[in-house]
């Protein structure tokens, strides 16, 4: 579901589960064919679980480099104004980067090492 949304909002259309067919034609096109675009990879032989392991460890390594400007930018006055992050929150959120940054230096030697 989460895919065929993004697609509308990101291009626009109309759409929702409530909405006819012919009201959200885009919409439903989609929410029809990707089951069958789903299947593609296991028809040429990838082992699902194997691309689920690889694309888990990958997020592993993007996360401390996706979270660490949302700590600079929660603190900014000028975007939040006077709801920025105080001692609690930031302290929070650098233990997350922090374990996010082991989980990397971690996730990768353990996929190869588990043969997946």
């Amino acid at each position: 579901m989460l895919l065929r949304t993004c697609f509308s909002q990101s291009f626009g259309w109309n759409w929702g589960e409530n909405a006819k067919p012919r009201d959200a034609a885009r919409f439903s096109s989609v929410y029809t064919l990707m089951p069958f675009v789903a299947c593609v990879p296991m028809a040429l032989g990838l082992d699902p679980l194997a691309v689920t392991l690889f694309s888990m460890a990958i997020t592993t390594i993007i996360l401390p480099v996706i979270v660490l400007p949302f700590l600079v930018l929660m603190n900014d006055e000028h975007y939040v104004g006077r709801h920025r992050n105080g001692f609690v929150g930031n302290w929070v959120v650098f233990v997350i980067i922090v374990l996010a940054a082991v989980m990397a230096v971690v996730a990768i030697p353990l996929e190869i090492a588990g043969g997946s």
